[in-house]
């Protein structure tokens, strides 16, 4: 899963890209339709927070919960405000106070202006969602808890909450078709950047996470079954998520903005935790792929002010040969920052906020027998 965060992310990279206009059109919308990599990120928060923290979240203590939300603010925080501190001095430290502390708080996320969601460095509104959905997970547990071991039941939450998304989406469609991402009753601001509408989406993970586990210790040995469904489970939902992403009329759906990617990348998790040996398994789980997954998260905060700095949407206008090599070279840079931003800062306050707020277990009372001097 940790290589998996890595395509993600590129896929907003190349959302953010300009396509060269050399480019055979279906390439040119798959790099259109990258946004989906967020709706990604989210549901594999869902997935890999609940095959962690779910049962003990299940019997929640005050100390429990409060080191699990110790453990997702050191996760995120830290790197996100180094980030935006840093973009901000350098490019917007003129603009408005107030705005800047929305940012700080990632409260941007909530906010109707698209001018302030996407303020100082756009890609950090998603971080307002994460600590939204982080902050549900305690009680989204409690929900799930009495049929976390009921197959059908999950099942039957997973596909209502697909469904749930298409009509949200069928409805804006319906009703607010048209409303540019500015207007603060548009799809844009309710389908795709706003905490509330995007927990079906967490709560999609945790269901795949809930049945991969049953699946895991109800399933009989049978390489017949095996033989069938991990290609099933593994290259077919990437083939599907690609074929969406290259469909023409994809910009027509405002179920582009979130519900169409739910039930492929559901279908990817469970098929590669099920299925880790699987051919997709063993190539994210190389070590270049995983490493370069470790630096995702970096690589997504940082890469839209480093495309804006070299002025990468401009390099359309080149010659191919000139675009690629430019493209290339960005994004070994890119990655060269999100390494030095993992390693030097990332990692370490992690490890520091982790140590200084989290509450230690009590050591157990020492069995040996007491002395006297």
């Amino acid at each position: 899963m940790t290589g998996l965060r890595w395509f993600a992310a590129l896929a907003v990279f190349f959302h953010h890209s300009a396509p060269h206009e050399s480019l055979p059109e279906p390439v040119r919308r798959i790099m259109g339709a990258g946004s989906n990599g967020v709706t990604f990120f989210f549901l594999l928060s869902g997935f890999v927070i609940a095959l962690n923290y779910f049962d003990g979240a299940a019997r929640p203590t005050p100390r429990g919960t409060w080191n699990y939300l110790v453990g997702r603010l050191a996760r995120v925080y830290p790197l996100y405000l180094l980030v935006l501190v840093v973009v901000w001095l350098a490019v917007d430290h003129h603009s408005n106070v107030s705005r800047f502390l929305i940012q700080v708080l990632a409260l941007q996320s909530w906010h109707p202006s698209l001018v302030v969601a996407y303020g100082i460095n756009a890609p950090g509104w998603s971080i307002g969602v994460e600590f939204f959905l982080y902050a549900c997970f305690p009680l989204l547990v409690l929900a799930l808890r009495p049929i976390a071991t009921n197959a059908r039941a999950l099942l039957a939450v997973a596909a209502a909450t697909i469904v749930a998304a298409f009509v949200l989406a069928a409805l804006f469609q319906h009703f607010r078709y048209g409303l540019p991402g500015t207007n603060p009753f548009s799809a844009h601001r309710w389908l795709y950047r706003t905490p509330a509408t995007r927990l079906g989406d967490f709560t999609l993970g945790m269901v795949t996470a809930l049945l991969l586990r049953q699946a895991r210790l109800s399933w009989p040995a049978s390489a017949t079954r095996d033989r069938v469904l991990m290609p099933l489970l593994t290259w077919l939902p990437l083939v599907a998520t690609l074929l969406l992403m290259a469909w023409p009329e994809r910009t027509q759906y405002y179920a582009s903005y979130d519900a169409m990617w739910m039930l492929p990348a559901a279908l990817l998790f469970f098929g590669l935790g099920q299925y880790p040996q699987a051919a997709l398994g063993r190539f994210l789980a190389t070590r270049v792929v995983v490493f370069l997954g470790e630096v995702s998260f970096a690589f997504y905060l940082v890469h839209r002010p480093l495309m804006q700095m070299f002025g990468a949407t401009s390099w359309m206008d080149d010659s191919f040969m000139a675009y690629f090599t430019k493209m290339t070279l960005l994004v070994v840079f890119i990655v060269a920052v999100a390494a030095a931003c993992h390693f030097l800062w990332e990692r370490p306050a992690q490890r520091f906020v982790n140590r200084r707020l989290k509450i230690k277990t009590p050591a157990a009372p020492s069995s040996r027998p007491a002395t006297t001097a």
